[in-house]
């Protein structure tokens, strides 16, 4: 079997496809500008059987940010955790934003690894488990300007904000067994 190696696609490639400017597939796929729907649609129709895909590097450049979401779990294996990931790709479904996950295996210096792989990429935000890191791991995030949202615990003090339960509360309220 051989692989056949192209280019990649250009806007340009685009443009020549259904037979508009650059500019106006530009704002097209950025849903951008006054485009009217028959133009929308042509652009919309080559992109897809061309099979491009936009080239969100440049964009990142001047923005700063991806439309990535940086979720950083410590299992996969623990049941609660792909039902975490399932209601996070629910929720960003309806948006932009894309999932990108990293796992942590429960261990502070590989969460600090993933953390700052992830950060260099500088995503939109970041979701990551438990309160509970090490100080370079609270560094990177406090010092990265992104939106951090620590979930599935509150105890203790959340370098943006926190969003979960009460362990210690929790089982004070449960009745105590003689």
């Amino acid at each position: 079997m051989t692989t056949e190696h192209t280019r990649p696609l250009t806007l340009r490639d685009v443009s020549e496809a259904s037979g508009v400017s650059e500019m106006t597939v530009s704002r097209v796929l950025r849903n951008r500008g006054d485009v009217s729907a028959a133009t929308r649609e042509k652009v919309l129709l080559a992109a897809k059987t061309l099979g491009y895909v936009p080239n969100k590097i440049a964009g990142a450049l001047a923005s700063q940010r991806v439309n990535l979401v940086a979720v950083i779990i410590p299992s996969l294996s623990n049941m609660v955790f792909p039902e975490v990931m399932g209601a996070i790709s629910a929720v960003l479904e309806e948006t932009e934003l894309q999932p990108v996950v990293g796992v942590t295996d429960y261990l502070p210096e590989k969460e600090e690894r993933v953390l700052f792989e992830m950060l260099s990429w500088r995503p939109s935000g970041v979701i990551i488990a438990g309160l509970e890191r090490s100080d370079a791991s609270r560094a990177m995030l406090a010092a990265s300007g992104i939106p951090v949202i620590e979930i599935m615990d509150t105890d203790g003090k959340p370098v943006d904000a926190a969003v979960g339960i009460s362990h210690r509360r929790a089982a004070g309220k449960w009745p105590r067994r003689s």
